[in-house]
């Protein structure tokens, strides 16, 4: 009987034999065999047992590539099987199967996100996530999931694998990083739940562990003052070479932003739509002073009154936008596409700089809350209306149920819309201080030789 590695290499056929198998001892479990063959570079390791009074033999590996002591566990573990009844050729087979079947990370996404988008919910009227909500989860997982870990079994995916590619994200972007914790951590439940993995590798991997906490809610918002000095220098970021009156596309020579992207910020501050809601508007969309924006983060559509001066917007977009665009407001690059959030934000950040580096930093987000304040404060709207201009979901229930009706009242909305543009036009655009808008405040300089 074997019982060390040496005997284990020293182990060949005797001479005019084509094999040899000994046994070897393994802790008391009886059935582990060394088998040798002449001229091979290997030996097996073989299984003797019996099940239901029928011997049976299994190869559990090659030596050397398993050593005495693996053999030994692995022996180990078939035996503890067998004295349950269990063929451990079965359980084997069955592992290999389902190895063969798992999911790359890639299909169980698709799988997850085509559940999350279909299955209603249980009033039976809305899915369980928008089509919006459904795209901005594929953006994060693209951006920051696939190209690392698309193509890998999501049995393989360890808490080690995680713990690597979330230090990767860390150096690159806090909030990506928050954003692919999060889709991570749905999408390996759903692995527990298919039964694809006994435990998610998420449970243990917090935000914290990174720095990666969500930021405090933001209280930002431009009062009037400062939405004066904003529109003024976005009249004036698309003044020069490239502006309509010198018959170019509204693109300024000075390359701050573009006439598409300063009117979808001047819309915002008109309608208080989300930047996603204002990109993607479609000359479809719009039918005289009524914009339908058919998918919204609520999961219902929601109809704009477009005051005068959105209007006067709209129709200026017509003389910017190609004929062949379906968008209102078009990339000034990708003819036939719409201007992109990205570069809503990186505009809106360059003007800041430029124009307005006197007051404190802003997001395209901050200025939906700006006309909330001001709908608030000016016009003295209240909180239930400036609610539905908004879009938002009621979050009390009983309100919900009992004042369906005072909530969505359309005519009330639509005043509301048309005040605040009027009140926009008024004190807003036609800003005095503006001197885009009011020559009379340049003092002209003349040089010359004395």
């Amino acid at each position: 009987m074997i019982k060390t590695d040496r005997e284990c290499s020293a182990l060949v056929p005797p001479e005019g034999k084509l094999r040899v198998v000994m046994a070897v001892s393994s802790g008391g479990n009886k059935g582990l065999c060394l088998e040798a063959r002449a001229g091979a570079a290997s030996k097996s390791w073989l299984y003797r047992y019996y099940i239901a009074q029928k011997q049976h033999k299994m190869t559990l590996g090659s030596y050397p590539s398993m050593g005495l002591a693996q053999a030994r566990e692995a022996h180990s573990q078939a035996a503890l099987l067998v004295k349950q009844g269990i063929d451990p050729r079965q359980v084997v087979a069955d592992t290999k199967k389902k190895n063969e079947q798992m999911l790359i990370l890639d299909e169980l996404f698709e799988q997850w996100l085509t559940h999350k988008s279909t299955v209603k919910r249980r009033n039976g009227v809305q899915t369980e996530i928008s089509p919006r909500t459904a795209s901005d989860y594929r953006r994060i997982y693209q951006a920051h999931l696939e190209k690392a870990l698309g193509k890998q079994r999501v049995c393989d995916i360890s808490m080690a694998v995680l713990h690597r590619h979330y230090q990767k994200l860390q150096r690159v972007s806090l909030e990506g990083l928050r954003k692919a914790m999060g889709i991570m951590n749905q999408v390996m439940e759903e692995a527990m739940r298919r039964q694809l993995v006994e435990m998610s590798p998420t449970l243990a991997l917090k935000p914290k562990i990174y720095n990666a906490t969500p930021n405090p809610p933001r209280e930002r918002w431009l009062p009037i003052g400062e939405l004066q000095a904003l529109w003024s220098a976005l009249e004036e970021g698309v003044t020069g070479g490239g502006a309509l009156a010198a018959g170019g596309r509204g693109v300024a020579a000075s390359t701050v932003l573009s006439g598409s992207v300063a009117n979808a910020i001047k819309m915002i501050i008109l309608t208080a739509v989300r930047r996603g809601e204002v990109i993607s508007m479609q000359w479809a969309h719009l039918d005289g002073d009524r914009w339908t924006i058919p998918e919204t983060k609520s999961g219902r559509p929601h109809v704009v009154t477009l005051s005068p001066l959105a209007q006067a917007i709209i129709e200026e977009q017509r003389m910017i936008c190609s004929p062949i665009s379906p968008y209102v407001f078009e990339s000034s690059t990708k003819l036939g596409h719409s201007i992109t959030g990205d570069a809503l934000m990186r505009a809106l950040d360059r003007l800041q700089k430029r124009k307005m580096a006197e007051f404190e930093s802003f997001s395209v987000h901050d200025l939906r809350r700006s006309v909330a304040n001001c709908c608030g404060i000016e016009l003295g709207a209240g909180p239930l209306e400036i609610e539905h201009m908004l879009n938002h979901q009621i979050s009390d229930k009983l309100l919900r149920t009992y004042q369906a009706g005072a909530l969505r009242n359309p005519e009330k909305l639509r005043a509301l819309f048309l005040r605040w543009g009027e009140f926009v036009a008024q004190n807003i655009a036609a800003n005095p201080n503006a001197v885009a808008q009011h020559p009379s405040n340049v003092v002209t300089v003349q040089f010359g030789k004395r």
